[in-house]
């Protein structure tokens, strides 16, 4: 009977001790989504160069981009566009997706 007692206690003990808190889950499923969300933003968001920046002021302004301006920035829009359709960044995308599930789900508990 001892046995079975200190075997019980001893298997308690250790599945209680594995287990982690609602907010030590929470907090482990926001550093994986911050790390996976700043490769997202390094691999595969736009970042409009100065040119384009200035064109796009100037175009508020009412001034109109030279054509070879406007190709280059047309260029980068694509090569952005790409870049975000790439398996690489769709992958990336899907487990931002699924980790911001997660955390809704722990929160949800």
């Amino acid at each position: 009977m001892r046995k079975a007692i200190v075997i019980v206690v001893a298997f308690v003990a250790l599945t209680v001790a594995g287990c982690k808190s609602k907010q030590q889950k929470q907090a482990d499923l926001s550093a994986e989504y911050q790390t996976a969300n700043a490769q997202y933003q390094k691999d595969c968001s736009a970042t409009p160069s100065d040119q384009d920046a200035n064109a796009i002021v100037g175009a508020a302004l009412g001034s109109k981009p030279s054509p070879q301006q406007q190709a280059g920035i047309d260029q980068r829009q694509r090569e952005a566009e790409a870049r975000k359709n790439s398996p690489h960044c769709k992958e990336l995308d899907a487990k931002r997706d699924e980790l911001t599930k997660k955390m809704l789900a722990t929160q949800n508990q």
